[in-house]
């Protein structure tokens, strides 16, 4: 494992970690190394959670079982939960979407349910718990391959976040597979395979199996430079929302977070930020800046050669359960709790027509 990793996972400061362990290679190598490293890295407290999907028979028992061992072994609490395997093989959408979000969604779960009996400072302001997971290089690289695959923007460029809203960490992602290998082989640690990782039906399983190790043979280096992409491509993303929020802020009048999330902007100010810039497409910036406030829409939503600096704004739209309506001197962009409230809101008769 790389020296400088050590000192990178002290410099965010976190005290009590919730580690996501599965069993397999990367997880235990994970485990491994912050009980290893407790007393270096200033950690307070940590426990191992293992989310059970309910979609393996057999062999996810027998990884639930293996995880429990290795916590005990290591006097570290153990966090279980089982989720309903048939209630997301039924779901619509993709398998591999529906276990990620339900097994995040259990994690919170667990470190919001979760406390001590003898202490009181699992919620504390200066000591939050945050919830470890193991994704590493190769990781990166594949999520990086898939998107630039559909189509991506800079911000899909960015790859794996590290840091996901300050209650996600991903401290490995700068970790190779054959570096975890090492280590594990070096501590003599034992792991669990999990036989559903090399069925290619699976999209990501596909790209780590044949597509990734084919660009690997081709281009050697290929994942070290996916994951440099990554980097450059997240440095470069933070100055652009940076430029974004000087050019568009000055118009916003104000936003909500109460009922739902909405931001209500002048329409003068807006065109007069245009019209400033009537040589330069300003609808990505646009785009990207309402992201970032939570109001997420697709590539090419505001795109039109005909207005000032090719940035165009629909008189009335909905998004899913977004919504963007233009009411008297405002445009109005609110996110709603289902699609039929965003298609109320944009139905109502106080629209009017124009930028």
């Amino acid at each position: 494992m790389k020296i400088e990793l050590l000192d990178k996972i002290c410099q965010y400061g976190f005290k009590r970690l919730l580690l996501a362990v599965s069993g397999g290679l990367d997880s235990i190598c994970l485990a491994h190394f912050f009980i290893r490293n407790k007393e270096a890295l200033g950690i307070e407290w940590l426990g191992i959670a293992h989310v059970h999907h309910g979609l393996r028979a057999g062999t996810a028992d027998r990884d639930a079982e293996f995880v429990e061992k290795f916590a005990k072994s290591h006097n570290v609490p153990f966090f279980l939960r089982k989720l309903d395997g048939e209630a997301l093989n039924s779901a619509e959408g993709s398998l591999e979407e529906n276990a990620r979000e339900a097994r995040y969604k259990t994690l919170f779960e667990i470190a919001q349910d979760y406390s001590e009996p003898q202490e009181d400072t699992f919620h504390t302001p200066h000591h939050p718990l945050v919830i470890v997971t193991a994704h590493h290089a190769g990781d990166q690289a594949e999520t990086l391959l898939m998107r630039l695959q559909r189509g991506t923007t800079l911000a899909g460029l960015r790859g794996i976040q590290e840091v996901r809203s300050n209650f996600v960490y991903r401290p490995f992602l700068n970790i190779t597979r054959p570096e975890l290998l090492a280590y594990a082989r070096e501590n003599k640690l034992e792991w669990c395979e999990d036989e559903s990782n090399s069925d290619v039906k699976f999209a990501r399983n596909k790209v780590r199996h044949k597509m990734l190790p084919k660009l690997e043979q081709e281009s050697p280096g290929a994942t070290e430079q996916l994951c440099r992409i990554a980097g450059l491509a997240n440095r470069a993303y933070g100055k652009v929302l940076d430029t974004c929020e000087t050019v568009f802020a000055g118009a916003m009048q104000g936003r909500n977070d109460k009922a739902h999330t909405s931001i209500t902007i002048d329409k003068k100010k807006l065109r007069k930020v245009l019209l400033a810039h009537e040589n330069t497409d300003l609808s990505e910036m646009f785009r990207l800046w309402l992201s970032e406030k939570g109001l997420r829409f697709p590539i090419g939503f505001f795109y039109g050669p005909k207005e000032p600096a090719h940035l165009k704004i629909p008189h009335q739209a909905v998004y899913r359960k977004r919504a963007i309506t233009k009411i008297g001197r405002t445009l109005q962009i609110c996110e709603f709790s289902t699609p039929e409230e965003a298609l109320n809101f944009v139905s109502c008769d106080k629209k009017d027509k124009g930028l």
